[in-house]
């Protein structure tokens, strides 16, 4: 059963995303300086490192997607007060209204996308999210 499970999560979330996330444009910044704009709201003051990490790649190709955010002053860098030498990075109050905009134009564009639902669709649709987040915080 968890087999079946695994193979129907790699078929559906790529399916999520097509049917509800493609078409929604942030302007402005990429969607890897999108993610690592949203990892370092969540994880503020973390080494380059510990980004790359989370986003599974290259310390160097990290450095070349955090310069726009840093140039935008969406973040910013700052010396780890430790080790000088560890180089943290860290959200800008510019770079919470950004994504605060980014999330308020997402859900606007989703909305639209589930219009087409009827009310029983979406209210079953609400108690099958309601029960994910039950199941998907055990995961962590």
């Amino acid at each position: 059963m968890r087999e079946i499970i695994a193979e129907d999560l790699l078929t559906f979330l790529p399916a999520f995303y097509k049917k509800l996330m493609k078409g929604i444009s942030i302007t402005g910044i990429s969607k890897q300086q999108l993610w690592l704009l949203h990892l370092v709201e969540n994880y503020d003051e973390k080494p380059m490192s510990y980004y790359s990490e989370k986003m599974m790649i290259p310390k160097s190709n990290l450095t070349s997607i955090s310069e726009k955010l840093i140039q935008d002053g969406l973040i910013e860098r700052v010396f780890d007060p430790k080790d000088r030498r560890v180089i943290l990075l860290k959200i800008t109050e510019k770079g919470r209204a950004f994504l605060k905009e980014c999330k308020q134009k997402s859900k606007q564009d989703i909305l639209k996308k589930l219009e087409v639902l009827d009310e029983n669709d979406i209210k079953k649709l609400g108690q099958l999210f309601d029960e994910l987040k039950i199941i998907f915080n055990k995961l962590d």
